[in-house]
């Protein structure tokens, strides 16, 4: 079944990121665009996300992930994303089941609440793209389509 394609306003709202690897920093990447207050919780981070930290783009928790975090006070995140190791990203989907907070396994597409799509942005423009999950490649084509549209078509 197909997802319903749902846009929200997130500027200053908490979102938690767990895991600091390469996948975490594009997601991270595109959701700062967005104005939200990202938190990531990871022992260890890319160096752009260390210089993301240096810049106060976000803020990073130097620790393993503990349940803990998805319930402190006035941060509870308006969503999850897991890109961590396999087993970490589980723990942490049953975790936000538990409190009924959305969550996004980036290894795992049958334990997500919501895809983080494919993004085209172009001021207050904002396009997602998403195949359900199953075909990245169609996906990212056809956010190059999009993208060389408004470039070529929309801002002539």
């Amino acid at each position: 079944m197909a997802y319903f394609p749902l846009f929200v306003e997130l500027k200053e709202k908490p979102v938690l990121v767990v895991g600091g690897g390469i996948v975490a920093a594009r997601r991270i990447r595109t959701l700062a665009e967005f104005g939200c207050r990202i938190t990531v919780v990871s022992p260890r981070l890319t160096d752009e996300l260390l210089k993301m930290t240096e810049q106060g783009t976000i803020f990073w928790k130097e620790e393993e992930y503990q349940r803990n975090v998805l319930e402190e006070e006035g941060r509870r995140p308006v969503f999850v994303l897991a890109a961590a190791q396999d087993a970490v990203n589980a723990q942490v989907v049953r975790d936000c089941k538990n409190v009924r907070v959305p969550v996004n396994d980036a290894s795992r597409k049958e334990n997500c609440d919501f895809y983080f799509p494919g993004l085209i942005k172009d001021g207050e423009t904002v396009v997602g793209v998403t195949a359900g999950g199953m075909d990245h490649k169609m996906a990212a084509a056809l956010s190059r389509v999009i993208r060389t549209f408004i470039k070529e078509t929309w801002k002539a």
